[in-house]
């Protein structure tokens, strides 16, 4: 996961309304899409997007009557920052664990890319 990457993925509306929705418990892309006006087949395509750089997960599926099982999701999205100092663009972005044994509790990923000269990165 590029953390350039991620910051522009939560600069989209949608995308961080979701974070914001789950960022304190685990909720179903139902009730994030009836929450926030979001169409469910949006919500669904954001949630995947988010699962796949890392930034949510599913906590647990409960049973349903249709069978398919409701999904829950939850953020492990805890800060980003972005600045632009010296030529410089930075961005760090903080991750907590999503709960499985033996990942890190919190995970900092950072990216600097120098705006000066073409396609550097450090």
């Amino acid at each position: 996961m590029q953390p350039l990457q991620v910051s522009q993925t939560i600069m989209d509306e949608y995308s961080a309304r979701i974070l914001l929705g789950t960022s304190s418990g685990p909720v179903s892309a139902i009730e994030l899409s009836r929450r926030f006006g979001i169409p469910i087949a949006a919500c669904y395509r954001r949630i995947k997007d988010l699962e796949r750089l890392g930034l949510m997960f599913c906590e647990r599926e409960l049973p349903s009557r249709n069978g398919r099982g409701l999904q829950l999701f939850r953020s492990r999205l805890k800060s980003v920052r972005i600045s632009l100092e010296d030529g410089c663009l930075s961005a760090r972005v903080e991750l907590g664990s999503p709960g499985l044994v033996g990942l890190p509790e919190n995970e900092v990923l950072e990216e600097v890319v120098n705006l000066r000269g073409p396609g550097v990165r450090g």
